[in-house]
């Protein structure tokens, strides 16, 4: 009897000690088959060994327009996203119709995408001007893959009424170009991304370059947009390289109220893992010190967890 009431009162003791809370950390990324989505996973992977307490999961989405409403609705703790995004959602402008001042920047750059345009060879598309009349996929409804058309068409002249468009993220879009249910697509996507290698592979489209022209006309546009070129041979069946154009690098950003110490072992964890993330992809290899610039050159503040990072190592003054 005794010992019975022994056990028992160990048991009690053990059952009034509490359990230690875990945080869960959702991660917004993109389509899944962009770039974004699998860096999701190599974040969460990093911070579930790395962050004590820390669940995370990496979850496909609409990519940045829709990462910035998940944060704003709370459904999300962390997302990839587009700089230029989060600085038009941070200062309220064009699609924004009230300023979002509590996003904050968990990282400095973390790499850089293109607008890939192609289009099928059959349909005598030889320039972007030709997508008029076209049925051509843009990206979801309120994607960054949309703004990303509605800009580039716009400095062709050109609006969604010129075209028959298809909201379909990037891996829809490419499916439906190798059936031949539309003719091209508009995809800012990370150079190399495996939805337009799965496409090039077939050697049915071809890459659209954006002209200098046009590049002017975006400029006017979107003030941030910058020269990029695909190289040769990126793809397969593509020997040439196409000259087209690109955001500032991509951030990974979350609300100001994310606990510091919190924010600060996530910025830790991926520094100090720079490898897993550069592994992901060759377009990833970018991912490192040298993208973390300095305060005021930031499209959105960092949060302070990640400036006492960066402080820490020398990143930052």
């Amino acid at each position: 009897m005794k010992g019975i009431l022994l056990i028992l009162a160990a048991a009690l003791v053990f059952s009034s000690v509490p359990a230690m809370a875990v945080t869960h950390v959702t991660i917004g990324t993109a389509s899944v088959g962009g770039m974004n989505y699998p860096l999701g996973i190599a974040m969460a992977t990093i911070w579930n060994g790395n962050v004590k307490d820390v669940k995370a999961v990496a979850i496909a989405t609409g990519g940045s327009v829709n990462n910035i409403d998940m944060l704003r609705m709370g459904d999300i703790e962390a997302a990839v996203c587009r700089a230029v995004e989060a600085n038009r959602a941070f200062n309220g402008i064009e699609k924004y119709p009230e300023a979002m001042p509590w996003l904050r920047s968990l990282t400095g750059g973390v790499m850089f995408d293109a607008k890939q345009v192609v289009a099928l060879k059959d349909k005598g598309i030889k320039s972007i001007a030709d997508f008029k009349g076209k049925r051509i996929a843009v990206g979801p409804l309120g994607s960054g893959g949309e703004v990303d058309s509605r800009e580039i068409l716009k400095a062709y002249g050109m609006t969604f009424d010129d075209i028959t468009p298809e909201y379909v993220e990037a891996g829809q879009a490419v499916d439906m170009m190798s059936d031949g249910l539309v003719d091209g697509a508009i995809l800012g996507l990370t150079p190399g991304a495996s939805a337009i290698a799965e496409l090039m592979v077939s050697g049915k489209a071809v890459m659209l370059p954006i002209s200098d022209e046009a590049f002017e006309n975006l400029k006017k546009i979107n003030q941030w947009i910058q020269r990029r070129t695909i190289p040769a041979n990126l793809y397969t069946n593509q020997d040439y390289d196409v000259l087209t154009a690109g955001d500032p690098a991509d951030l990974i950003i979350c609300r100001d109220e994310l606990p510091e110490e919190l924010a600060y072992n996530m910025a830790k964890a991926l520094y100090e893992n720079v490898d897993n993330i550069r592994a992901v992809a060759a377009a990833l290899s970018q991912f490192g010190p040298g993208l973390v610039e300095p305060e005021d050159k930031m499209m959105i503040p960092y949060h302070p967890g990640a400036v006492r990072y960066f402080k820490e190592v020398g990143l930052l003054k």
